[in-house]
């Protein structure tokens, strides 16, 4: 039963990372998301937090991790059930509220690394439809 487990179970990157232009931490020179020995295992969703950067920056970090459950408290009081390639605004009970974006994927492992067209046209039209 174990080893049935793990053989299903969707191998996802686990790390911190930066994509696009202009970042620059100050002692590290390669995102610890290029390697792959850095992951995790999930039953559901791997899932990559974008953290809100300015839209004047031309880069963005985020955490890419495994999601254990096939929902997410989006705020205090809105629990969405999770889709495959759709992306979630996310804030926390700070105050003010830190807010997110997290993007789900479960269709192929590593599925959390650089954010595709499809996942960033998803929230798009989920949560910014005026842009569209």
């Amino acid at each position: 039963l174990i080893l049935a487990l793990i053989l299903c179970a969707l191998t996802c990157n686990q790390c911190f990372g930066w994509q696009g232009r202009g970042y620059s931490p100050r002692s590290v020179q390669a995102s610890e998301c290029d390697n792959f020995n850095n992951q995790c295992r999930s039953q559901q969703f791997c899932v990559k937090k974008i953290d809100p950067i300015k839209s004047s920056k031309r880069y963005e970090t985020f955490n890419s991790d495994c999601w254990q459950s096939t929902t997410i408290r989006i705020s205090r009081s809105n629990v969405s059930t999770i889709i495959n390639g759709y992306c979630y605004p996310y804030e926390d009970s700070s105050n003010p509220p830190k807010r997110w974006t997290y993007c789900f994927c479960n269709d192929r492992d590593y599925c959390n690394g650089v954010i595709t067209v499809t996942l960033l046209l998803s929230y798009l039209w989920r949560f910014q439809p005026d842009i569209l």
